[in-house]
């Protein structure tokens, strides 16, 4: 079970909040949920659910849903559910060409998306934010709890700032305040701006709602392609940053010695052969720009999935997950099939190419989220990280 560390002992008071946040991540993981799957799962008392869950009905969080269909003898347990009332949450994914927004209420349900293209200059695109916020919020942003943002790139340990992003060419922009600034002048309200680089946010929605985790997978890699590579990392049970947040970047480990120029000022890194801005993967048909893949070649295809083989098998010799998502602009249900027959391959590959036969085992899969990016669910989980955090959730 992703993130969540259960136990016994502390003070009295702190293993409230301990039980109190085990349980808003259950209904947060399981959906919907009867105080008695809560107990016998998380290992609480009967009577300790009970508690914390009438507290959580009483401030809003939780509303009861329905009985239960658990077969048992007698009255049938009471179903209950995050309150998708309670409050909402601007979730945005900046994307290298196009930016997604979207209302997400407290029961992480995706109300609308839209979407426009990413302008390079932050003023520009700070324009096209507030416009499209009125369109998803004509109602103001009174109820909105925080605003949660992936980026493409490295943001630093405040979650205010982007250090760099280097296909958007921003470095050092304040952007977490830019936007809190926007949104007080527009909307008239004062809301906590929340930033990661987008394959965090990518790897926290797949951990926490995703159909592919499971049970016991502890250690996941999400690997993000688009215009560049990112991958995020869920370790030992926990989101994964490093002491500067640059965790993850394997789309710049040098591939090519005196290779290709990227735009991060290194030769040879990864991204340059096998993100969808790579040469080959143009001329294998990807077309991130107007998001479509029509395949003409199957030959070049074949090159373009051993370029990406490579460095999932650099992966998995340095880091040993239980399991690789593989996401972005163009997997989407549309898609599938295509990168069904890439995944396929790439699992071939791995088999034989892997340190050990045991590595090579590794799970590859394609991401749960076709039908909307998963760094758009994971920017709304972000925004209300603070409730769902607590003492027993670690963001380090």
């Amino acid at each position: 079970m992703v993130f969540i560390r259960t136990g016994r002992g502390g003070r009295a008071s702190q293993q409230r909040e301990v039980n109190k946040t085990i349980i808003l991540n259950a209904f947060l993981r399981c959906r919907n949920i009867s105080r008695t799957e809560i107990a016998k799962r998380f290992n609480l008392s009967k009577s300790t659910v009970t508690r914390l869950v009438n507290t959580l009905i009483d401030e809003g969080m939780i509303i009861e849903i329905e009985p239960s269909s658990e077969k048992k003898i007698g009255r049938k347990a009471i179903v209950l559910g995050l309150n998708p009332e309670y409050k909402n949450a601007l979730a945005i994914k900046v994307g290298v060409t196009h930016t997604y927004l979207s209302k997400i209420d407290f029961a992480m349900n995706i109300k609308e998306i839209k979407s426009f293209l990413t302008p390079k200059n932050p003023q520009d695109f700070l324009d096209k934010l507030e416009e499209y916020t009125k369109m998803l919020f004509p109602e103001g942003l009174n109820k909105t709890h925080a605003v949660g943002i992936g980026i493409p790139g490295i943001v630093d340990n405040t979650f205010k700032n982007v250090v760099v992003a280097p296909n958007l060419n921003w470095k050092n922009l304040p952007l977490g305040d830019m936007i809190a600034d926007r949104i007080k002048k527009a909307f008239s309200v004062e809301i906590p701006v929340k930033m990661d680089n987008e394959a965090n946010m990518a790897v926290v929605a797949e951990g926490m709602l995703g159909t592919k985790i499971e049970y016991n997978d502890l250690n996941i890699v999400y690997v993000y392609v688009g215009e560049g590579i990112g991958t995020g990392l869920i370790l030992d049970g926990k989101l994964y940053r490093g002491r500067y947040n640059t965790a993850g970047e394997f789309g710049h480990m040098t591939v090519m010695k005196d290779g290709l120029k990227c735009k991060c000022g290194n030769l040879g890194c990864w991204e340059r052969y096998a993100s969808l801005g790579s040469e080959i993967a143009l001329k294998a048909g990807f077309d991130s720009e107007k998001e479509t893949v029509e395949v003409s070649n199957e030959k070049v295809l074949k090159k373009y999935i051993n370029e990406l083989a490579i460095g999932l098998i650099n992966i998995i010799n340095g880091l040993n997950p239980d399991v690789i998502i593989l996401g972005g602009p163009l997997i989407k249900k549309d898609t599938k099939e295509v990168w069904e027959f890439i995944r396929q391959e790439i699992k071939k590959i791995v088999e034989e190419k892997s340190i050990t036969s045991d590595a090579g085992k590794v799970r590859i899969e394609l991401t749960s989220f076709l039908d909307y990016p998963a760094e758009l669910v994971g920017a709304g989980i972000w925004a209300f990280w603070d409730i769902f955090e607590g003492p027993v959730l670690s963001t380090v």
